[in-house]
């Protein structure tokens, strides 16, 4: 009872949730160097990298879960002195993302997805088509979700993507994802209202009713993405979203981070230049020089 009740407390520390995290990204496993995790043959351990979907899959009748959280606050604001005294970003709000998935066989997954962002829900299903191999020098899937703000009422954005990877030996993993989501102007036009500001298109200038016809509202983004093993658990990844065509505010979303692989978990730090985990919210884009701290959490069972 006593250990209990002593984790609960660390857990509502925001500090130390922080350094706990630090912590298991810096040893094997929780149980010591007595029994050590395996190191991955493959170095595509995870359904993702940050936000960019990869060709992993999940065993039949496999579940697959994910937590994402990312400070609210922009590094990049105040001096030190400001950044210390609101701890770096903990001391403030937090956008959080909660996912589900279902291997429903091998080669095919579906699952839930919900953004704490302008309460946004995504519902995706995945095929794995191809797997690298001795026939094929690549891996392929091809993904298909439909997102929408409040819960699906409002907002909707369906969206289709095509997943390549390549991994070489036990240490890389190199990943393009070409996407279309449609909707993504009227979506970020929605999500200003929720905001309680105009939205700025473009030099500053708020987007009038006269201008919107001439705007695309669709979007077509390139996912790349690359993970790296330092260490037999330890990867760092890195992600870069620029939009092809279409509606494109904002600058292209980026995103680096540290993974800590244990048996069945992957623990993961970021920074990031947007909240964004779905395919509309990366097609909208990030916010032009900021950075924000977070981290994933994801466990496969």
């Amino acid at each position: 009872m006593r250990i209990a009740s002593g984790c609960a407390e660390l857990m509502t520390r925001p500090f130390s949730l922080i350094s706990l995290l630090f912590l298991c990204l810096s040893i094997p496993s929780l149980s010591g160097a007595q029994t050590p995790d395996p190191p991955a043959a493959d170095p595509q351990i995870e359904l993702n990298l940050i936000s960019l979907p990869t060709t992993q899959s999940i065993k039949r009748h496999h579940s697959y879960f994910r937590l994402n959280h990312r400070f609210a606050r922009d590094l990049r604001l105040g001096d030190f002195g400001d950044l210390a005294a609101d701890l770096f970003a903990l001391d403030n709000g937090a956008v959080l993302g909660l996912e589900y998935r279902f291997g429903i066989t091998s080669s095919i997954q579906a699952g839930i997805h919900r953004s704490t962002q302008t309460k946004a829900l995504q519902l995706f299903s995945r095929w794995d088509a191809i797997r690298q191999g001795e026939n094929f020098p690549i891996g392929a899937s091809a993904l298909v979700s439909v997102e929408g703000f409040d819960n699906m009422q409002e907002a909707r954005q369906p969206a289709l993507a095509v997943v390549l990877s390549r991994t070489w030996g036990q240490r890389l993993a190199i990943y393009a994802s070409p996407t279309f989501v449609n909707g993504t102007y009227h979506a970020a036009l929605f999500a200003a209202g929720i905001e309680g500001h105009e939205h700025d298109h473009g030099g500053g200038a708020a987007v009038t009713e006269s201008v919107e016809d001439d705007i695309d509202n669709r979007t077509v983004f390139i996912g790349l993405g690359t993970r790296a093993r330092l260490r037999p658990s330890v990867f760092v990844v890195a992600e870069y979203s620029p939009r092809m065509a279409g509606y494109a505010p904002g600058e292209p979303m980026w995103g680096v981070g540290l993974e800590k692989m244990t048996h069945g978990h992957t623990l993961a730090v970021t920074l990031t230049n947007s909240y964004a985990t779905t395919p509309g919210q990366i097609g909208r884009g990030g916010t032009p020089e900021a950075l924000y701290l977070g981290f994933n959490i994801t466990r496969k069972f």
